[in-house]
């Protein structure tokens, strides 16, 4: 691709010539704009509005000063500038991850699976070994991270329920495992044992108490045959009634021993600006040590996360005054910081679309959504060693009406109805998932946090809570009289009828598009319960609800709305591999050879400023990073691999394979590959 033309920096010291036989501008720095720096011999994108790529660009202090033509940059070379060839090499601006959580994606001291898929029998051996290497006394908790609630976790004779599985691992200690998203969780008895009720009673969670004092609740618990809990819950409104404070305190103190270890996060994957995307004020402290000790290299954004539920008056309402004036309060602290805001606020609009077909009765998702969730009928495989769908109840079916209203006046005996008709009576019920808060609490805090002059980043997975969020933002835009961008983030399901609304109202969409793919394993516990899979077109319809609108980047892209990309690390894994994500969004394949729905892919160009100009936009960093041009922070990264070149070449499914060689911060090497 031919070189274009370039802006150059000019000011009062630099005169200004032109070339002979181009219209490139041609500059003769003044001795106080000699770079320090400059850079040739590879190949630079840009990212600015042209999308140019350059020859050269040159680095003076903390800022890029020149951006151009090899020709162009020698007027910024003194007896002082050191000249670096860049063999070849590619350069980009820094990777912008504008949804990670960096606190918790630190690698530190902890009992992690690590996204191992192991059966319930692997899990025993697995947690006892924990428990025997960090000894904890009788009575202590113990915490498991990254377990893999998608894959594994197949029962058998002796331990049909994660929870008995866990119970024969740590007889003398509540353990609680938390998945890989954060948002599904696995207890043994004597950790379920502890749950406390809305007035703070410890009662336990029972068949019992699901169905009295956690009735509002019981959606998020697996149960088993007999009602009783099967150690698997969902979201954090069940969780956080467990007595589990002390987890939290400790895993902050191992953070808090070692902050620079949230620079290994984010360094060596070439991200110099990020939005933790839902901060809980107890990490900040690891954010203020690296500050003290000038130590942090990037230029972040915190959505700070205060849970509504944590507000509620005596009336049954929400105090959103109490819930701003601590946002403030956070955010003056860091008003004089040059490189940390915490002016975003983070909404949880719904939980997550993941059911679980190894729970009986099969648990649905809870993510909100605009019709009813489907019950299939999932039997084990064991020559696939996997679950599969022989049929569906008809929840229409008079067998299901009544069903439904014995469940409610709880007459039905579970193990004569399924002895009878095959299937859980569970599975008559009908449910379209859930709003994480009410409607009007959700719209009532944007517009709270609108008219205090915070950004949102909300949640959304199903297609009602992407509407709910929408509703939100365009009430607040309208009654505040504001005209703050907000961001949408996840957009896993998305009504077409929708689609239009986003540019409209400014909303950024971002996308974590390494889930942007067909994943086997995953999918089955999430397309099953939208469409039917036992027909002629199977799991992967193309005629399919989830097919059509799943992440549905290409589609909002062609609508106006502005895209922006982030990992959600430590969701999936700790690594936030801004490369694999890239790949996925142009290809919506990842190690499958079946992509999802290429329709909504989106170009590699697309796909690199949604990572670096646009995802500067959305957190308001684009007038000082984002991308290489003059007066902006000298903040870039060299990779060891041209992904463009490569992608014209046919090799996009080679993109998630770069590796970052060098991360530089303000002009500064602080990352350098081994």
């Amino acid at each position: 691709m031919p070189v274009s033309r370039f802006k150059c920096l000019l000011s009062a010291t630099l005169a200004v010539t032109l070339a002979p036989g181009c219209g490139e501008k041609q500059t003769t720095a003044a001795p106080d704009q000699i770079a320090d720096t400059v850079y040739t011999g590879g190949r630079i994108y840009t990212a600015n509005d042209n999308r140019d790529f350059a020859e050269a660009f040159a680095v003076k202090g903390d800022e890029i000063i020149f951006a151009g033509s090899k020709a162009g940059a020698a007027a910024f070379i003194g007896e002082t500038t050191k000249k670096v060839d860049l063999e070849g090499r590619l350069v980009l601006p820094g990777i912008h991850d504008v949804h990670i959580h960096p606190v918790m994606s630190m690698d530190v001291d902890t009992c992690t699976i690590d996204k191992r898929a192991m059966t319930l029998a692997e899990l025993v051996g697995f947690v006892s070994g924990c428990i025997a290497r960090t000894t904890p006394a009788p009575g202590d908790w113990v915490y498991i991270e990254l377990w893999e609630f998608e894959r594994g976790n197949q029962p058998d004779a002796q331990y049909p329920t994660i929870r008995a599985a866990l119970d024969a691992a740590a007889p003398e200690n509540p353990v609680v495992m938390e998945g890989t998203d954060g948002h599904h969780y696995a207890a043994n008895s004597l950790a379920l044992a502890t749950a406390r009720n809305a007035a703070g009673e410890t009662v336990g969670l029972s068949a019992e108490t699901l169905a009295t004092e956690f009735a509002d609740l019981a959606q998020y618990v697996g149960v088993d045959d007999t009602g009783e809990p099967n150690g698997k819950l969902t979201e954090s409104h069940i969780y956080n009634r467990l007595a589990v404070e002390g987890i939290a305190v400790a895993e902050l103190h191992k953070r808090l021993a070692h902050p620079e270890k949230l620079m290994d996060v984010t360094l060596p994957r070439g991200i110099t600006g990020f939005l933790d995307a839902a901060a809980r004020p107890a990490t900040l402290p690891v954010y203020d040590a690296l500050l003290d000790q000038g130590k942090f290299y990037a230029r972040a954004r915190i959505a700070l996360y205060l849970d509504p539920s944590a507000y509620r008056l005596s009336d049954g309402g929400t105090d959103f005054h109490a819930m701003i004036t601590e946002a403030q309060r956070l955010r003056a602290h860091y008003e004089d910081s040059p490189l940390v805001r915490a002016n975003f606020l983070k909404l949880f609009a719904d939980g997550v679309i993941e059911g679980d077909p190894l729970s009986v009765p099969p648990t649905l998702p809870n993510a909100a959504f605009s019709r009813d969730y489907l019950q299939p009928l999932f039997e084990w495989d064991e020559a696939a060693h996997s679950v599969k769908v022989t049929g569906y109840v008809d929840l229409g079916s008079a067998l299901c009406t009544d069903a439904r209203a014995g469940l409610a006046k709880g007459e039905i005996d579970a193990a004569a109805f399924i002895a009878e008709n095959g299937f859980h009576p569970a599975q008559c019920i009908k449910s379209n998932g859930v709003l994480q808060d009410p409607e009007d609490v959700e719209i009532g805090y944007v517009k709270a946090g609108d008219a205090a002059g915070f950004t949102f980043l909300i949640h959304a997975i199903g297609d009602r809570a992407v509407k709910t969020a929408l509703d939100a933002i365009e009430t607040a835009r309208a009654e505040n009289g504001t005209s703050t961008r907000h961001t949408i983030t996840h957009l896993q399901v998305v009504r077409p009828e929708n689609i239009g609304r986003f540019a409209p109202l400014g909303i950024y969409t971002s996308f974590t598009f390494a889930w942007a793919v067909v994943d086997r394993p995953y999918d089955l516990s999430v397309i099953p319960f939208i469409d039917r899979v036992d027909g002629p077109g199977g799991i992967y319809d193309e005629d399919g609800y989830y097919w059509r609108n799943a992440y549905p980047a290409a589609s909002l892209q062609r609508a106006g709305a502005v895209v922006v990309a982030g990992s959600d690390a430590p969701v999936d894994t700790r690594d936030p591999r801004p490369f694999v994500n890239i790949e996925g969004a142009v290809t919506r394949s990842i190690g499958d050879p079946l992509p999802l729905n290429t329709n909504e892919a989106i170009s590699l160009f697309d796909a690199v400023d949604a990572y670096t100009i646009n995802a500067a936009r959305s957190t308001r960093q684009d007038a000082f990073s984002g991308s290489i041009e003059p007066g902006k922070k000298a903040d870039f990264i060299i990779v060891d691999q041209d992904i463009f070149a490569l992608a014209d070449a046919g090799g996009a499914d080679q993109i998630s394979e770069t590796n970052v060689l060098q991360t530089w911060f303000g002009g500064k090497l602080v990352y350098e590959k081994e």
